[in-house]
């Protein structure tokens, strides 16, 4: 038996040993209060005893609490989250009760699903600080409820920490369900947090972020991956991913053909589009040659050469493929999705609105998934409260509204939204507004023309806003961001998409003027990334650079959106992110957060951005 066995056995043990030891402590305060309610001439079930944290006297158990959290409970069950929580701060948390632990919990709960962070773990924290927490069942709730929220707010960094730690708490036969959740989050980690979990010396973990290793390593085909994890299980017998095997390589075991024999790309290879396709098909064709084994055939159809995307369709279908990727014009994209596919086919681009369609996926650079990130990020940290700011281009004005959009699905206030013109005026009157500059020199006008006296005032910036959203290209950021500072707003980050980054700074560039500005970025363009291996990283274009990714994992998919059909929540690593799919068949991609540091581009880190919010959860 392995060092990892007997590890989990003995804790196992001792979580059982701990449980025993309470249960046998809380039988007899029990007894005590069982005996001292019979001398009072009282019930005992109607009882509580003091707790040492909340030193209050006991309170009976009354129909009324009871009724109100069932209530709080169902109302939750409804999405009725806001009156849920009131419900149970009126009439539930203010009583101590044996309900009470539970009814903190609920109430994070439903702060998370309000998107607010800060009071979801401060309820939390609350429930913690009960005497009944310390019971090891109660602890194991209180970080399975700590889990739940950090899943929803995305910081899979901290699921996968509590997870662990659940892990060996849990009792043996108990642990299931967690161990899918714990894969599940280690699938959602960006390569450099994988790294950095690498620093932990921790076998239990290490074997976690291995096999999830083998299912990032591209040049390895499935049937590779396949027998990768089972010589690892030999070698690890006793690993709970040996035991309970995860999802993805059981549904990969179990469909022999999955891996594909015959593709087909359908691209515009001339006119305007064609430098565009061949980026992708240079990254498509580095993947392939990266799997050293099981290539399939490859056909190329240029779809410049038909009339229509219907004969070139008619074409690739003759081929009998096992998928075909293309087309990349969104026009030819809403045609293919009115007509029969008899083959699958992963189109390279997105309809404003996306209806599923048979056989038909969607993959493509956007701004919604990098936009969806940035707001992500920011929530971990308590920040729903947002600026936009954007250049008057017609790119950037859509890319502002595309976030409004978002902001108003994920619960988030914008405060201001400025488009302005891009020079000296137009860039300093944008700021003023954003910042309510504007509003106080008009006040001081005001005051000095009441009182005909001159006031002397310094304008500060506005408190209630947590960042802004800037869009612009990085020779436009860095004239906004020592505007920012100017007006005392120099603890406010400015948050990007990619295209801040089409190029790399200009050696002049002072590094002050473009820090505290955070982006997305694709991981095949981050430093000292392992991917797309044979491909020119010199290229001047991160454009291009982008679109040999979107080829490189257009092939990736080619191999496993039948993991994806069988096992929704499957997530690939890969050199656009994490990629997931959702029900309309759009493949989804979860970026990493990047930053210019003194002209270099390192990742991100939240504690840098939000230096005055209250933190939560890292």
């Amino acid at each position: 038996m392995s060092l990892i066995n007997y590890r989990i056995i003995s804790l196992t043990l001792c979580a059982f040993l701990l449980s025993a030891c309470n249960s046998m402590n809380l039988n007899v305060e029990q007894q005590q209060n069982s005996s001292q309610a019979a001398g009072n001439g009282t019930s005992q079930e109607n009882t509580l005893p003091t707790s040492i944290y909340h030193p209050q006297k006991s309170s009976k158990i009354s129909a009324e609490l009871s009724t109100a959290y069932e209530l709080a409970k169902s109302l939750y069950q409804q999405a009725n989250y806001e009156q849920a929580i009131e419900k149970l701060d009126k009439d539930v948390l203010v009583t101590p009760s044996p309900i009470q632990f539970e009814a903190y919990l609920l109430a994070a709960l439903a702060a998370s699903k309000l998107e607010d962070s800060i009071k979801s773990f401060d309820y939390l924290k609350e429930a913690e600080l009960l005497s009944v927490a310390r019971h090891p069942d109660n602890q194991n709730k209180i970080k399975e409820i700590r889990a739940s929220i950090l899943e929803h707010f995305g910081n899979w960094r901290a699921v996968v920490s509590t997870r662990m730690d659940l892990s060996y708490n849990l009792p043996f036969n108990e642990g299931e369900e967690n161990q899918g959740k714990l894969w599940r989050a280690i699938q959602n980690l960006t390569q450099n947090e994988i790294d950095e979990f690498y620093q932990q010396e921790n076998a239990l973990l290490h074997g976690w972020l291995t096999i999830s290793e083998t299912l990032r390593n591209q040049t390895l085909s499935i049937d590779q991956q396949l027998k990768t994890f089972e010589q690892w299980r030999l070698e690890n017998p006793n690993h709970p991913a040996a035991l309970w095997p995860p999802e993805d390589f059981q549904i990969m075991s179990s469909i022999k053909a999955m891996a594909p024999e015959r593709i087909v790309l359908m691209l515009p290879m001339g006119g305007n589009l064609e430098r565009a396709s061949q980026a992708i098909i240079d990254g498509f064709f580095a993947s392939f040659y990266n799997q050293k084994e099981g290539r399939p055939q490859v056909f190329i159809v240029n779809v410049n050469d038909y009339a229509s995307i219907a004969d070139a369709l008619a074409v690739a279908n003759e081929k009998q493929p096992d998928v075909i990727i293309g087309p990349l014009q969104k026009n030819n994209v809403a045609q293919i999705s009115r007509l029969s596919l008899p083959y699958p086919v992963i189109a390279l681009n997105q309809l404003d609105i996306n209806r599923h369609s048979n056989q038909l996926y969607h993959f493509s650079l956007n701004a919604e998934d990098e936009i969806h990130e940035l707001i992500t990020f920011a929530k971990q940290n308590g920040a729903t409260k947002a600026a936009i700011l954007s250049t008057q281009d017609t790119w950037a004005l859509k890319q502002s509204d595309e976030f409004r959009d978002a902001a108003i699905k994920e619960n988030i206030t914008i405060t201001s939204n400025q488009a302005y013109s891009n020079t000296p005026k137009g860039r300093q009157d944008a700021i003023q507004k954003l910042l309510l500059i504007d509003e106080s020199h008009a006040r001081k006008k005001l005051v000095e023309q009441w009182s005909r006296t001159k006031v002397d005032s310094i304008a500060r910036s506005r408190e209630d806003l947590d960042y802004v959203y800037y869009v612009g290209k990085l020779n436009d950021a860095k004239q906004i961001r020592p505007l920012l500072d100017f007006y005392f707003a120099d603890k406010i980050p400015m948050l990007a998409s990619s295209t801040l980054n089409d190029s790399a700074p200009e050696k002049s560039t002072n590094p002050s003027d473009i820090e505290r500005i955070l982006f997305t970025e694709a991981p095949a363009l981050t430093p000292n990334n392992k991917m797309l291996v044979g491909l020119d990283k010199n290229q001047n274009s991160n454009i291009l650079r982008r679109l040999q990714a979107l080829g490189a994992d257009s092939y990736l998919l080619a191999n496993k959106y039948q993991l994806f059909i069988l096992l929704p929540s499957t997530k690939v690593s890969a050199n656009t992110g994490i990629i997931t799919i959702d029900d309309n068949g759009i493949f989804h991609k979860r970026p990493e957060i990047m930053t210019y540091r003194k002209g270099n581009l390192v990742y991100a880190n939240i504690e840098q951005f939000f230096e005055n919010e209250e933190s939560t959860e890292k």
